[in-house]
Order: structure tokens, then sequence, then C-alpha cells
């Protein structure tokens, strides 16, 4: 009793407490977050075959007819009541009274209509259980409808934000026309060159007749109106450009060797060596003996390794510990749309100056300013890279362009002195800068080497006793200077390999002659 309080008040109701009770029970995020769902993806999601009538299916059908000068509206009937067909026409179609005579055997029906459509100007309306027979010269009549066609792929479109800058311009005639051009200046973040439209709505629109279509980039639809006719044209293009793009893993290693390790390597690519005229034991299998000096891995005429001799001459340049790797980027890139990697350390410097003065009482002051906007120069290295995947699925065009840019500094350029004395130092950049360009073909996984390009690496070393190394005179005789001279050769290699639409590698086996290709995982 004497420590109850005595202003605590009446105990709450019980649907309080009950109501405490759940909130604080409740957890704040959904027990869904941050977990993983699985979904069982399906092959297709949707199938043109089944949105088709009998009409349509009967169309497939092979027919064999024989007649002789008989009207058009004979035949087509006399096909209809054999066949199971059911033709709804107007009698007086001006075509149904030409005669023709026919004889095939074992013809498509869809076909034959397709050449009595195109000679006689008829359009044939495929619906659900009735094809009508309608003037073809007259789009009144044709029968359309508006489908809509859910993509299982997305798209290819312009990496590009909003408008950043937008001018509008009027121009006033003096008929009174006002003409209005509005530009808009938009930044692409990704300059791969990709077209303002994806290349299925360009064949949408080069190829499809019907009425009009619009497509939804964010949810991935197509919505078309047109005959049955102009509708499997349009499904026939969907079916060939939603497909997986095909991708390629690109694999870069950017090292530097010493000239005693190029040579042995045999990295030197002399021209004249037939690596088959050298035998080798089995005890020395990378040619590392003294008969066999610049031999290498006997790759060196054409440049290629496979990924089984790439680890090999890695390997075999980290145990003579003479190697230097400068980068080893990775990127991964669609068919035929470039891609740009690099790493490096970005500068800045002007190239153009103003001279200031501020004048006072007793002195003249000169500074000098910076003037625009700075330029940038990087150093590290970059690769810009464009595969193209030929049909086959073997061979990968390559388009290379590795760049290496070292010892990059500002360096004085020029001196501008003002009259009380003062001097001012321009600096402009000083760089080494080592790049080739070159064309390729590879297969998946396998590796093209570039380079050979030479640097000295030049440095001074001075030894001395202490103290002793330090006495004027005689110091020098406790002293020794070792000045070395490296020669460094650079080495890129470029690894290319196809990816699959899970992401696996993939490589293609040869095969004989005659045999379908096919292709294995190399995980």
């Amino acid at each position: 009793l004497v420590t109850e309080q005595t202003d605590r008040g009446l105990p709450p109701r019980k649907d309080l407490r009950d109501a405490v009770q759940e909130i604080e029970a409740t957890p704040y995020v959904p027990e869904s977050y941050n977990k993983t769902k699985t979904i069982i993806r399906q092959s297709e999601m949707f199938d043109f075959t089944s949105q088709q009538g009998r009409m349509a299916r009967e169309l497939n059908k092979k027919v064999s007819i024989k007649m002789d000068d008989v009207d058009l509206e004979t035949i087509i009937f006399q096909i209809g009541d054999k066949e199971q067909i059911n033709f709804v026409a107007d009698r007086s179609l001006e075509a149904f009274k030409q005669k023709l005579s026919i004889n095939f055997d074992d013809v498509r029906l869809g076909e034959f209509l397709d050449y009595i459509s195109r000679n006689f100007d008829l359009q044939f309306q495929i619906g659900d259980d009735l094809i009508w027979i309608v003037d073809g010269k007259d789009m009144t009549k044709a029968i359309e409808e508006t489908r809509i066609y859910r993509l299982r792929k997305g798209f290819v479109l312009p990496a590009i934000f909003g408008a950043d800058e937008t001018t509008k311009t009027e121009t006033r005639k003096k008929s009174g026309d006002v003409t209005t051009v509005t530009v808009q200046k938009a930044k692409s973040f990704v300059r791969d060159g990709a077209g303002g439209a994806p290349s299925i709505e360009s064949a949408i629109k080069k190829f499809f007749k019907g009425t009009e279509y619009e497509i939804d980039y964010e949810r991935n639809i197509i919505l078309a109106t047109g005959t049955r006719e102009q509708l499997s044209v349009l499904e026939r293009i969907i079916e060939e450009y939603d497909r997986h793009l095909q991708q390629v893993l690109i694999e870069a290693r950017f090292i530097t060797v010493s000239e005693a390790a190029f040579l042995q390597l045999g990295a030197l690519w002399e021209t004249g060596r037939n690596p088959s005229s050298e035998s080798r034991s089995s005890e020395d299998l990378l040619g590392f003996g003294p008969e066999n000096i610049g031999l290498g891995l006997q790759e060196t005429f054409n440049n290629i390794l496979d990924r089984d001799n790439l680890s090999v001459t890695l390997t075999a340049l980290e145990q003579e510990g003479e190697t230097q790797t400068l980068s080893a980027p990775r990127l991964t890139l669609i068919n035929n749309l470039p891609a740009t990697i690099s790493d490096g350390k970005v500068q800045y410097y002007y190239e153009e100056y103003t001279i200031t003065q501020t004048t006072t009482d007793r002195s003249v002051v000169a500074s000098l300013v910076p003037k625009g906007a700075p330029k940038q120069i990087t150093s590290g290295v970059k690769l810009d890279v464009l595969a193209s995947i030929g049909g086959d699925g073997q061979s990968i065009y390559l388009a290379l362009s590795p760049e290496v840019n070292q010892d990059v500094q500002l360096v004085p350029f020029a001196s501008v002195s003002d009259a009380s004395g003062n001097s001012f130092e321009i600096r402009l950049p000083e760089s080494r800068t080592q790049s080739l360009s070159t064309r390729v073909i590879v297969q998946s996984g396998q590796t093209v080497v570039m380079g050979g390009v030479l640097e000295r690496e030049q440095s001074t070393y001075v030894e001395s006793v202490p103290i002793l190394g330090k006495i004027p005179l005689i110091g020098a005789a406790f002293r020794r200077r070792t000045e070395v001279d490296k020669p460094r050769y650079l080495l890129i290699f470029v690894t290319a390999t196809l990816l699959s639409e899970s992401g696996e590698f993939l490589r293609y086996e040869e095969i004989p002659e005659g045999e379908p290709l096919s292709f294995r995982s190399l995980r």
C-alpha cells in the first residue's frame, strides 16, 4: 500500500487490452518481405495455333481437283461440299462468272485460295466456322478484329533520361502561318547505338498491313486490329522476333611481362617458325627447355588460345614472377551492340586561361584564371568491344579496341609573367598511350592474344653504408648506384564466351558434315 500509486486510474477495458496486444504481436513488415518466390515458367505465354478456328485449320488440308472450263463459283462450292467447308458468298460477284480449267493433285487448299484471291480480286474472310467471300476491291466489307498479344521478352530501347533542355522556336510567315520547332536535348547513359524503336516495331510497321496497332513497352503488350490474314502476318513476326537475344561474356586481361618471360613463352609471334618441326618430350610439355625457347605453347602463329591453353599460359606467367596485372575487366554484351569498360583515374585540366589584374594604390597584381569547361584525361585501361554471333552459333566476330594510358602527369607548357615579376605556369597533360584496333573471328570459349608493345621500366637504386656513405668526399667510396633498365611487353587476352538464356557458358562441338548442330554446357 505504501508503494502503490494512488493516481494510476482505473485498469483498461478488456477490449482495449486485446487491441494493444494485437498491435504488439503484429509484425511491422509483411511475412513475404525479403523472401524468394519460385515461379514455374511456361514454355509459351500464348499459342497462335490454339487461337485458330476450324476453318483456319481446314486450309491446311491437301485437295485434288480436276475440272475443265468451269466457272469459279462451281469450283469453289464443289470444293466446299467435298471437304465440308462452309463458304458464304454473293453469287452476283463478277469473278464468279469467269471460267477456268484446273488440274492439281495433293495441293494445300490455302495455297489455291491465295491464287484465286490474287488473280480474281476476291477476299476470303476466315471465321471460326465460316469463310466469307467478298469483293477484294471493297475494303469496307473486310471483317476485322482486335487481338492482344503478350510478349515473353523485353525490348532493347535507347538508354536515355528525359530531356535536360527544351528549346521552342516559333516562326511566323507573312501569310500568318506559324511554324513551331521544338528541340529537346537528352543524355544517353548507355551509348550503344540502340535504335529509337525496337526491331520488332520496325518490322511491324513495314510488313503489317492492318488498320492500326499499339505497343505498350511497360507491359510488353501489342494490340492490333486487322483481318485474320493480316493478323496472321503479325503473329509470324511476333513468333520470330519475340525470342531470347544472344549474349556474349567478354573477359579481358591486361598484363605486362618481362622480356625473358615474353621470349620464353614464344609470344614474339615469329611468322617463319613452324611449330610442328620442333620436338618435345613428355616431361617438357610447356617448352621451357633451352632448346625450345621462343616456341611457347605452339599457339603463337594464329594468336588464338582455348580455355585450357589460356589457363596454362597465365599460370606459367604467374609462376615466373615477372608479370604484372594492370586490370581484368569482365562484361556481358548483347549480340551486335557495342560496349565499353574502363578502369582508371580521371584528371582535369584547362586549355584556356585569361589574365586578370587587380590595381591598388601601390601595386598591380595579376592572376591567371581558367576559362571555359575543364577537359579530362584518364589514366588506366579501356576496352571497346563489339561481338557479332554467326548464324551457326560457332563463330563470334569481334571488333576490339583496347587502350592503356599510363604515366599521366601535368608538365609545364608555358610561363606567363606580369610587370611585377610574378610568374604563372601553365601545365598540360603528358601521358604514354598504347592502343590497337582490330577484328578477329573466334569460337565460343577461345581467347585472342594481342599486344607485344614494348615499354622500358627504368629506375635507379642507391645503396650505401649507414653514416659512412654521407661523409663528404670519401662517402662515394661507401655508396653504390645501380641503374636498372627492364624492357616490358604489354599483352592483352580477350576471351569471348556465348551465354545461354539461363546464364550457362555455351561451346559448340565440331560435328561431321550433314549432322545437326549441337552444343554442350561448360558448367
